[in-house]
């Protein structure tokens, strides 16, 4: 560990501020050795974190540059979660809650019409586990199970938490988006702005279907 982090860490954020380097540069600056840089690089290689690039400066072998991936770029932190909250907090006081209600309706609706020709012509059972289906596409561990008062769509892991916390307003995209997609009532019944663990939906099934 170098300065209470891995050597593994150190090596990418070097390999981040300089484009590429070879393994006897990157032992000098962090003052490892080389061989140890050599298998920590072997590593990261075989992740798909790095790539090596041979270059030649006159005669003899060439030696190794090496560089990183775009696969790399999810290693460093990011605070995408924290610059949403800060926009969110400044269109409220720029316009009230009412501005923010209209933001999450329009995403509600940007999202609806990009997937509503796929649904043309289908029954609403059909529709509902397309529309379920493709919120699980986008990164959200989401199941659909029937219930007393209805289907209930369950979001275990919301990938909007932390803003939802502080703007209940995130969770009207969901039941929006089902609404406007399937002709159905949509109520929520768990929600993780109340503290539950989880967000779930009850979907009214139409009369007709």
């Amino acid at each position: 560990m170098i300065a209470g982090r891995s050597t593994r860490m150190e090596v990418l954020e070097l390999l981040r501020r300089k484009g590429r380097s070879s393994a006897e540069t990157i032992a000098g600056d962090l003052g490892v050795t080389p061989n140890a840089v050599r298998q920590h690089l072997t590593n990261l290689e075989r992740d798909g974190l790095v790539v090596s690039q041979p270059e030649r400066s006159g005669r003899g072998r060439p030696s190794l540059l090496f560089v990183l991936t775009e696969r790399a770029d999810s290693v460093f932190p990011k605070r995408y979660g924290q610059l949403a909250t800060m926009v969110l907090q400044e269109v409220q006081e720029m316009g009230g809650p009412g501005a923010l209600d209209e933001v999450f309706a329009r995403v509600a609706a940007r999202h609806a019409n990009a997937i509503e020709k796929d649904l043309d012509g289908l029954e609403f059972e059909e529709k509902l586990r397309r529309v379920v289906n493709w919120i699980g596409r986008a990164g959200t561990l989401v199941e659909q199970s029937e219930g007393i008062e209805g289907i209930q769509v369950t979001i275990h892991n919301c990938p909007f938490r932390n803003t939802a916390l502080k703007f209940p307003q995130v969770c009207t995209i969901t039941p929006q988006l089902i609404s406007r997609l399937t002709g159905a009532a949509v109520s929520q019944s768990d929600s993780i702005h109340r503290r539950d663990p989880y967000c779930s939906f009850v979907v009214q099934r139409p009369t007709d279907s």
